[in-house]
């Protein structure tokens, strides 16, 4: 682990302390006993929206959310420098991602965890139980066995600077143990200032917490049958709050300007290199026999005309900028929505936890519910169509050539929709289910990626020039930082979970 990043992170925390002008204490008295005075003056609604930033921005990322994630699940694609697009991805960007979230977002968490306890706030506490069960589920399902249960803990009293490995089904049962002891810490309602995320709103954040363990849940169900807590979570709402419409939606709102702007806006402003995947464009539309109307969201039509046109992924940076004469202008850009400088950074949607639900349902996971796989299919459909509902009515209306009734509201979209390509199939249920959460999540890339990796659907085909024998990973190496700072514990993972490859697959994917 990158230790000078975590004394980064320690120094960016120092800042959030506030003294008065005797700020000369040294370093390491400041940050290694959790019982200091220091601790105690420190303001936890600073480091609150700090985290959340960094976090969302992180996961957000050009290289890691949007080529490693989205490219990899083809979402997007690359018409230039076209690397990471044939799974030769970059190790500095391993690096920097894994540090960030370690030495960065995650020290953060945990230092939140500790403010909470310290000023006996249980909403500090409980929030920063959640994002650090968010951060390291990520940085779990990218890359298998990780630090955990040594990790986050350079500045204590006895640091630990070279943390073991933790088996990834251990991780899961930690992570799903925060996010059940974050729901029942909110319950005080204890005040919170400092956050970006749901503005104080404490029912909102224990929301996030079920939905957040609602969806592990589902991540790990093919190794450890999730019927128990499922059915305890869905037949007691009270108890057990979770997403009930778009408003819940755990998703910050950049401010649209530097450092808060959305990072495929940012990339944008001085990169061309990136279009929608072919595989999207032919689902939503080439191979529609009537259409999802969302295309029209998600991708912008080419700058050369014609209809929306997506570009293969994985293909040699010549032959994507000769694509059809010429890539660059005859394929679609990324939606205006989606790389809007506003454009919100989505952490988990309302749509995705319908659709969890239904999968759920439909493997009987749940017991004694009144709905039907059906219907939270239907309800997650029509989540994910209300969620761009603005856009959808304006972009399809706009297109004269697509004969829109000007009287359609976004429920007449939903409704030709889910009665045409979209209608439930109920003898394909499984199939249907996650190539629908797979375009709904459309700019998540991460997580879409993940759970691709998990269903097996949509059937995917490596990129056409593909690095990796041929093969769509299904996780990253670890990063070299580690083999040079954390050797021997790097090497007991790799000897416990199988070799360092892109094709080696985690615990949970038993795809």
């Amino acid at each position: 682990m990158n230790l000078n990043k975590i004394f980064l992170s320690v120094a960016t925390f120092i800042m959030l302390i506030v003294l008065s002008t005797s700020c000369t204490q040294d370093f390491e008295e400041i940050n290694t006993n959790n019982n200091s005075p220091a601790l105690s003056q420190a303001a936890p609604e600073m480091l609150l929206t700090n985290i959340v930033e960094s976090m969302t921005s992180r996961t957000h990322e050009i290289f890691f959310g949007h080529e490693m994630g989205s490219g990899w699940v083809q979402h997007m694609a690359k018409v230039q420098y076209t690397d990471e697009d044939r799974y030769i991805p970059r190790m500095g960007i391993i690096n920097s991602t894994w540090n960030s979230f370690y030495a960065s977002s995650g020290m953060d968490a945990q230092l939140l965890i500790n403010l909470g306890i310290d000023k006996k706030n249980p909403s500090y506490e409980a929030i920063g139980l959640i994002l650090k069960s968010y951060i390291v589920s990520i940085v779990t399902d990218e890359w298998g066995d990780v630090p955990y249960s040594e990790a986050f803990l350079g500045a204590d009293a006895t640091p630990i600077l070279s943390p073991k490995y933790d088996k990834q089904a251990d991780i899961y049962v930690a992570l799903l143990a925060n996010l059940a002891q974050a729901n029942t810490l909110l319950n005080t309602g204890t005040a919170i200032k400092g956050d970006i995320l749901f503005k104080g709103d404490l029912t909102k954040w224990k929301k996030f917490a079920n939905s957040l363990r609602l969806r592990l849940l589902m991540r790990q169900s093919d190794r450890v049958d999730p019927t128990a807590a499922i059915t305890a979570m869905v037949n007691d709402p009270v108890v057990y709050p979770i997403f009930t419409s778009n408003t819940d939606n755990a998703a910050l709102a950049y401010l649209g300007s530097a450092p808060n702007n959305n990072p495929i806006n940012e990339n944008r402003k001085t990169r061309d290199d990136h279009r929608v995947s072919k595989t999207l464009i032919d689902v939503m539309w080439v191979n529609n026999p009537n259409m999802d109307y969302r295309v029209a969201v998600y991708a912008n039509l080419p700058g050369a005309g014609g209809w929306w046109e997506g570009i293969p992924n994985g293909m040699l940076s010549t032959d994507a900028g000769n694509y059809k004469g010429n890539g660059l202008t005859k394929t679609s850009k990324i939606g205006d929505y989606f790389s809007a400088a506003t454009a919100p950074g989505m952490l988990m949607s309302f749509a995705e936890l319908k659709f969890l639900l239904a999968e759920a349902a439909q493997r009987n996971f749940i017991t004694g519910s009144a709905k039907t796989a059906e219907q939270y299919y239907i309800e997650a459909v029509t989540a994910s169509y209300n969620q761009f509902a603005n856009e959808i009515v304006a972009k399809n209306k706009a297109i004269a050539a697509l004969g829109i009734p000007a009287s359609w509201t976004i429920n007449n979209f939903v409704t030709d929709y889910l009665a045409n390509y979209g209608a439930w199939n109920a003898s394909n249920a499984l199939k249907q289910i996650a190539t629908e959460k797979w375009l709904a999540m459309f700019d998540q890339g991460t997580q879409a990626a993940f759970e691709w990796r998990r269903t097996g659907f949509p059937v995917l085909l490596p990129g056409v020039d593909a690095s990796n024998g041929g093969k769509i990973p299904v996780r990253a190496y670890y990063p070299s930082d580690e083999a040079a700072r954390n050797p021997t514990n790097l090497a007991a993972a790799i000897a416990s979970q199988g070799p360092d490859t892109m094709n080696t697959k985690v615990w949970w994917d038993k795809n």
